[in-house]
């Protein structure tokens, strides 16, 4: 169940206040915190960018072993909002007790789609590895053209897009340093 409205009521803020700060709906917001659906990724953003948390302090099914290890069926799974586009968070989120400096995140891009309709853009350094098919990264002006294998690295604040314009499901790994947590930016061309 994620923590939404713990973070809402203890910062006094009502469903309608969030609602306009994030751009979403009233009713969405409460099916959310009932649990009567699941959030993407990108309205997940927007809700900890309304109430300006770090994204990871609104889950709470992430458990970290003493030892940092988080089993496959630990690990956090997200959606882009159309579902074409999966996210698993390989690495432990911030905690009291620990702070890492990097975010491995696996995902999953189906045939003819992207991952935000807007290229995002974070100050954080970006490296993407393709395991399988094959991924455009969109960077700038400039369209890298990844097959299995292959890296490229998205330095800080360019904006950036991942388009699978293949007919088959594109696979990989992205690491950022320093993680993401919460709100990234969307730029308009």
């Amino acid at each position: 169940m994620l923590k939404i409205r713990e973070f809402r009521k203890s910062q006094k803020m009502t469903i309608k206040e969030l609602a306009e700060l994030s751009g979403m709906s009233i009713s969405y917001i409460s099916q959310i915190e009932r649990g009567e659906i699941d959030p993407s990724l990108s309205s997940l953003r927007k809700i900890a960018a309304g109430l300006q948390v770090p994204m990871h302090m609104l889950l709470d099914d992430v458990v970290v072993m003493g030892n940092l290890t988080i089993r496959k069926e630990q690990q956090v799974i997200t959606y882009s909002e159309d579902h074409k586009v999966s996210y698993r968070f390989l690495t432990p989120f911030s905690s009291p007790a620990y702070s890492p400096e990097a975010m491995l995140i696996q995902f999953e891009i189906a045939a003819h789609a992207q991952d935000t309709q807007l290229p995002i853009r974070h100050h954080s350094e970006e490296m993407v590895y393709v395991t399988e098919g094959q991924l455009t990264v969109q960077i700038g002006d400039t369209d890298v053209i990844l097959n299995p294998g292959d890296t490229t690295v998205i330095q800080k604040d360019l904006p950036h897009i991942y388009k699978n314009n293949g007919d088959a499901t594109a696979k990989g790994i992205s690491s950022m340093s320093p993680p993401v947590w919460g709100r990234m930016d969307l730029t308009k061309n």
